[in-house]
């Protein structure tokens, strides 16, 4: 027997149907594609928190060197005197005059070091400046 003949609608419908049916098909594999790139943007998500996270530590060293900076200016204040013959003495003001004197016998000539011997028994004070000595370089105290 031979199949009966489907009219035009009929085949319009089964078309479109089968249609419907491979889009569904075609459109599955998206979905796992979509889960997939959701993941990988959920895991970037997660390393940018990490990295978030991790960014307010780094941040919190510079502000322990600056405490440290504070602690070292709080240190006491220090003072020397020397006393010998009767006479009193700041180490502070025999070091002024001695970079005082230095500056007005070599102008234009930067201090970087200084060293400073008192010398009780000859009432004076030498000076070293910049790894350089003469027996000039004297303040009297």
């Amino acid at each position: 027997m031979a199949a009966p003949r489907k009219s035009a609608k009929t085949a319009a419908a089964e078309t479109a149907a089968k249609t419907v049916k491979t889009t569904e098909k075609k459109a599955e594999p998206k979905k796992v594609e979509t889960k997939k790139a959701e993941t990988a943007k959920a895991a970037e998500v997660k390393a940018e928190e990490t990295k978030a996270a991790e960014a307010p530590k780094k941040e919190v060293k510079p502000a322990a060197k600056k405490t440290t900076a504070k602690a070292a200016a709080k240190e006491p204040q220090a003072k020397v005197v020397f006393q010998f013959a009767g006479k009193e003495v700041a180490a502070k003001e025999v070091l002024a005059a001695a970079e005082k004197a230095y500056a007005e016998a070599h102008k234009g000539v930067e201090i970087k070091t200084i060293e400073l011997y008192v010398v009780a028994e000859e009432n004076a004070a030498y000076y070293v400046v910049n790894g350089e000595a003469d027996p000039e370089f004297k303040v009297m105290l």
